[in-house]
């Protein structure tokens, strides 16, 4: 029996075994109560990755195993407290949830949460609740980039009630890092810090309001919030002066305040106080004049964003040669003249070097064995010469080397195919003189974009189909003297999303392409293909957004396999020899934005069916064999996004209905405010060619707010639609070349954005409205070789139009015709303006009064377009008509657009 003893005592360590276990793993099981909370959150959403702004390599939804009778403790993105239980984190960032949040929302019920973080999820146009405010412990809120609306603040109803605070996220005295950037719908102003709504968030050492859109002026209390490490207000829509006040933020680590509509025009004097700061955006702020020095005593700087102040002149500042520890340096468009300064060799933590969109000229110093960390150069879009220097061989860490739009010379040195990590290569638009193997580029077994478009390169190409461009994802190789398609692009490149062959010597079958699945981009434009559009482009609507295969030889009918799924949001196919009628798969393209068909030989009547495509902005039918008269729309809003159509040069007949011109919403939208943005893509802009008094003017980037109506040479009759005169926003108005009857409509007038009008070789008659000399903006006018009678107005631009305009009309008299009126003149309008009133802003650098004598004013700009239609980037001129047109108009301003935040 001597074993007893021995056996009792295994069986009280056992049993206290049991209990510690049992004791302990109770511990760390969460409350049934939160549990359940969680589980109903997870039930309200659903899970919609592509709905939500996170890259889809972070998207996931982590509650894929949050399950009904296990342990929420150990479910991801649940933290708990390992004494009580209580769950005290949420972090469900990036997690693909898509839903609304309500005011009773079991979410509420975890009042122990000590960090929450739901940003980069879509809670679609969901309010910052007063619910909020019932989590009274809470040390770190994130909400950015969530989809919310409404008031940034509650209502001061909502603030008070009955002498106490109700319940909001600004009076949560524990938080040290409120974060709600990125949701742009917020709206409201930013109230007093002290002794105000904010006045509990003091102890704040994060704060992110970026991208909200505040009203007023940023309160000069904001520097009570001693505090602060991290404050990101950029792109938030205030005006007034930058507070003196940030001076006190002594603590500050991080600053953005870019992209506001700052009215003080100085950098701030204020910060050069903030010694601690490694971080500075103050991007796009208006700033104006040189660069102060004090920025050279920010020593700790590792971050610096200057960009797109281009108001800013000189030369570089040597002040930033003194920032040792930048290692991020952004001063893109600055307006910096003079040369690349040698003072940024003292940089030598440099990683990535932005100086793009400035005035640098002179040749690129041969400074870059000092950058040895350097990861990303972009000098593009200035005016650089000579040749690319040896010496970038010393960057073995370079990943991104963008010199494009200079006017680089010379060939490319060996050295720069040993830069190995390299992935980003633009070497576009210069003046290079190197006959160069495509292959050649292949040694840079990393490459995934390669840009060599109107380099001066020319690129020759073998049969060899073993190319090691496994990597690329962008090759663009227009105007390269290229004669034939590369062999590698006849494999299976798995990763390839935009090709650019434009402009080059191809006249291949494009069927070997077909492999190329990936497709997201595709231009083939001005080559000699020929034969017939293979099908499978069409296929490829499932991926594709951009299709420009204009200026080629393609005949035969257009494919019929646009399907369902397409992406597609530019088809251009116009200049080739296409006959037969108009796919109607190309109604299943619900994306479509800009499809020119111009310039074929398509033989169909009006495609009403084009209505339902929502998204469509450019039509241009022009030059092809449709007919028939235009019918009444099936909806009762039709092509209400439209900013271009052109159907000229067709055999369209009969009346045009009103109801067409009464449902365009686009060309009725008022552009004040509007900034000279251009239609775009990821991968390039959007081009259309326009006919404007027998001169074809190409717009190679399409400004937004530009707007055109062509349906010249045509067999129209009646009259013409009063309702034109709703499309308030319109610049180009051409109806020459049909049969229209009647008056000119006096809706006309209504029409202040006009800048051409045709209405030429019609049946019109009567007089010309007097109340047209109010089209200040109106260059081009033209009512020869019709039937009006009567006094020729006089005043304003009026004066300026030749009797050319006029010719053809036998009833008509006065300036400028030499047929002199029988009956008493009519007073001419007031003149306009002398050019001496207007802002040194509005002036047009490098142009002569000789130039413009065929007009003057803001108008006379687009005389310069239209004879100078073609020179090259002929996109600038019609922006200059644009930039003068706001400065001439008064409270125009710029839209901002996105900045840097702090981080």
């Amino acid at each position: 029996m001597g074993f007893l003893p021995s056996n009792y005592q295994l069986t009280i360590c056992l049993l206290y075994s049991l209990i510690f276990c049992f004791s302990s793993s109770s511990a760390h099981l969460c409350h049934n109560d939160e549990s359940t909370a969680l589980l109903q959150f997870k039930q309200l959403f659903s899970f919609n990755c592509s709905a939500c702004d996170c890259p889809s390599y972070l998207s996931a939804p982590f509650t894929d195993n949050w399950k009904e009778g296990t342990d929420c403790c150990a479910w991801d993105g649940v933290t708990c407290d390992n004494t009580t239980s209580h769950v005290i984190g949420l972090d469900l960032n990036c997690n693909c949830l898509y839903g609304t949040i309500h005011p009773n929302s079991s979410l509420f019920n975890l009042v122990h949460l000590q960090h929450l973080d739901l940003s980069e999820n879509n809670f679609n146009h969901s309010q910052i609740l007063p619910s909020f405010g019932r989590f009274t412990n809470l040390t770190h809120l994130n909400l950015s980039l969530s989809y919310l609306s409404g008031p940034i603040q509650p209502s001061e109803e909502e603030v008070w009630q009955g002498n106490n605070f109700s319940n909001s996220i600004f009076h949560l005295q524990k938080l040290q890092e409120l974060r709600l950037g990125g949701n742009r719908e917020l709206t409201g102003k930013l109230p007093s810090f002290i002794n105000g709504t904010l006045w509990h968030l003091r102890h704040l050492r994060s704060l992110d309001l970026s991208e909200i859109d505040f009203t007023g002026e940023l309160p000069n209390s904001i520097g009570q919030l001693e505090y602060l490490e991290v404050l990101g207000l950029a792109a938030c829509n205030f005006s007034g002066t930058i507070p003196r006040s940030l001076t006190n933020l002594t603590r500050l680590i991080s600053l953005g305040l870019g992209g506001n509509n700052w009215i003080n025009g100085q950098f701030p004097s204020s910060i050069g106080h903030l010694k601690n700061l490694e971080e500075l955006f103050l991007n796009d702020c208006n700033f104006f004049g040189t660069i102060p020095t004090w920025l050279g005593n920010l020593k700790k700087l590792r971050m610096l964003d200057l960009g797109g102040n281009n108001l800013i002149n000189g030369q570089f500042p040597s002040s930033i040669g003194h920032l040792k520890n930048l290692e991020y340096l952004y001063l893109s468009d600055c307006n910096f003249s003079g040369t690349i300064p040698r003072s940024l060799t003292n940089l030598t933590q440099l990683i990535w070097l932005y100086l793009s969109s400035n005035n640098f000229e002179g040749p690129i110093p041969q400074l870059f064995s000092n950058f040895s960390q350097l990861q990303s150069i972009d000098f593009s879009n200035n005016q650089l010469t000579g040749p690319i220097p040896s010496s970038i061989t010393g960057l073995p860490h370079l990943q991104d080397l963008n010199l494009g739009s200079n006017s680089i010379n010379g060939t490319i040195p060996p050295s720069l195919f040993h830069l190995v990590n390299l992935t980003y290569l633009d070497l576009s638009s210069n003046n290079l003189s190197d006959t160069v193997e495509l292959d050649t580029f292949a040694k840079l077994e990393y490459l995934d974009s390669l840009v060599l478009s109107h380099s001066g390169l020319s690129l020759t190409t073998t049969n060899s189909t073993h190319s090691s461009f496994r990597n690329i994802r962008t090759l663009r190789l227009s105007s390269c003297n290229i004669n034939k398609i590369p062999e590698f692009l006849k494999t299976r490149m798995e990763l390839l999303e935009a090709l650019d062959l434009s402009n080059n010597h191809l006249d291949e079958e494009l069927n070997p392409l077909c492999i190329l699945h990936s497709l997201i981009y595709l231009d083939l434009s001005n080559n000699q293909f020929g034969g017939l559009i293979p099908t499978c482009l069409g296929n490829f609507s499932g991926t594709l957004t951009v299709l420009n295969l204009q200026s080629n030889n393609f005949h035969g009918t257009i494919p019929q396999t646009f399907g369902y799924t397409s992406t597609l949001q530019e088809l251009d196919i116009s200049h080739n020899g296409l006959q037969g009628v108009l796919p109607r798969s190309l109604a299943n393209c619900m994306n479509l934005k800009i499809l020119n068909l111009g310039h074929n030989f398509i033989e169909d009547a009006f495609p009403f069916w084009l209505e339902n495509l929502p998204q469509l902005k450019i039509i241009v039918l022009r030059d092809n064999k449709f007919h028939g008269p235009i019918e009444q729309p099936r909806k009762r809003l039709a092509f209400t996004n439209l900013h271009i159509i052109d159907m000229s040069h067709n055999e369209f007949t009969g009346t045009l209905p009103s109801i067409y011109f009464e449902s365009m919403h686009s060309m009725m939208m008022d552009d004040e405010g509007k900034s000279l943005n251009y239609m775009h893509i990821g991968y390039g802009y959007y081009s259309v060619n326009i006919m404007n008094k027998g001169l074809e003017m190409t717009l190679v980037r399409i400004i937004t707010i530009f707007k055109a109506v062509d349906f010249s040479h045509n067999k129209f009759d009646g009259k013409i639609p009063i309702s034109i005169g709703r499309l308030k926003a319109l610049h180009v108005l051409n109806f020459s070349r049909n049969g229209f009857t009647g008056p000119i409509p006096l809706s006309l007038v209504n029409l202040a954005e006009l800048e051409s009008l045709d209405l030429s070789q019609n049946k019109l008659f009567g007089e010309i409205p007097q109340q047209l000399t109010s089209l200040t903006f109106l260059e081009v006018f033209d009512v020869s070789q019709n039937n009006l009678t009567g006094i020729i107005p006089r005043g304003q631009q009026f004066e300026t139009f030749s009797n050319i305009s006029y010719g053809g009309n036998a009833g008509l008299c006065g300036f400028p015709l030499s047929k002199e009126c029988k009956t008493p003149k009519i007073a001419e309008s007031p003149s306009l303006p002398s050019s001496s009133s207007h802002n040194y802003e509005c002036r047009l650098d490098g142009f002569g009064w000789e130039a413009v004598s065929m007009g003057y004013g803001c108008g006379a700009v687009f005389g310069l377009v239209i004879g100078s239609c073609i020179i090259r980037r002929k996109e600038e001129w019609l922006a200059r008509i644009f930039r003068l047109k706001m400065c001439h108009q008064k409270n125009r301003s710029n839209e901002v657009r996105y900045q840097h935040g702090a981080r």
